[in-house]
């Protein structure tokens, strides 16, 4: 419905005092075309960092589970 068809009246004019959930900082504008809100603002590469922490990485080209190695596995596997 548009607003113009509205015929009663809002029940609240103004809500004030709620902090957003996300606020993004806004920075200059781009002259990229390419650049969205989330390239900006940076906001894309925090998201990429919270997946990489909390997904489980695979390999791209057999598809195994990647595993993290102390230097001690390495240096094992070395010798």
């Amino acid at each position: 419905m548009f607003i113009g068809g509205m015929k009663e009246e809002a029940k609240v004019r103004e809500v004030s005092g709620i902090t957003p959930t996300i606020s993004i900082d806004q920075k200059t504008v781009s002259h990229n075309p390419r650049s969205t809100v989330g390239t900006i603002t940076e906001i894309y590469d925090f998201l990429r960092l919270l997946f990489l922490h909390l997904g489980t990485q695979y390999c791209p080209n057999d598809g195994d589970e990647l595993t993290k190695h102390t230097k001690e596995d390495i240096k094992t596997y070395i010798e």
